[in-house]
């Protein structure tokens, strides 16, 4: 729990000296695995901000905060979360506690999950990993639809690769733009606070729904 502290005062203050020490590195590491496993694999945890993140990992990496190796896990970590809810709506798609989950996303989302597997099936799953929310619901749906597994996983783990790698890359970039190296404080504070405020808002529309919810009753 002290380690966590100290990560998070680190991550808040922008310091990146303390954030490269081994301890908070690592445990750093294990955050962002475990934000993947989540945002990709569970409905309830759909509004964690996937793409933000491996951003701002790109950007991480450049400051020597963590290595490259991060990156094969997160793609690994992307992979299993995404396996995950397929295994979800494979067996319980049929199910009352599916379809109520389910019924916290918002229908537009569901909606075009349902669009993109329908007009071009399975390989959509390439594109779906750029939309968020629809990345989470997207392999329920596979799932529930009974699309054979190996199918499957040979699509998830390209487009794992394929949503990990260009984003982390791009972060990695735009760290040696000469922008990014004149407003360096203003480019990190950004970078860092953006995934904060993206959670924040996905928390707080999941929150305002439910309520929304409870009003129409």
């Amino acid at each position: 729990m002290e380690q966590f502290y100290h990560l998070a005062h680190a991550f808040m203050n922008l310091d990146l000296v303390a954030l490269s020490d081994p301890k908070l590195s690592i445990m750093l590491c294990v955050m962002l695995a475990l934000f993947m496993v989540l945002e990709n694999g569970f409905l309830p945890t759909a509004f964690l901000p996937g793409d933000s993140l491996l951003v701002l990992t790109g950007v991480l990496i450049y400051q020597d905060v963590v290595s490259w190796l991060v990156l094969p896990m997160l793609i690994a970590c992307s992979f299993f979360g995404t396996w995950l809810g397929y295994m979800q709506g494979r067996f319980f798609g049929h199910t009352q506690l599916y379809h109520r989950l389910l019924s916290h996303i918002d229908k537009p989302h569901q909606e075009k999950a349902y669009y993109l597997l329908n007009k071009y099936g399975i390989l959509t799953l390439i594109t779906a990993r750029y939309i968020a929310f629809v990345r989470t619901v997207y392999p329920c749906i596979v799932g529930a639809a009974e699309i054979p597994q190996g199918r499957f996983l040979i699509i998830n783990l390209i487009s794992a690769i394929m949503w990990c790698t260009p984003l982390v890359s791009f972060g990695y970039y735009i760290s040696h733009t000469k922008l990014a190296e004149t407003y360096q404080s203003q480019f990190l504070s950004f970078i860092l606070y953006l995934p904060i405020v993206l959670l924040v808002l996905g928390l707080g529309a999941i929150i305002w729904r439910q309520i929304r919810k409870r009003g129409d009753k």
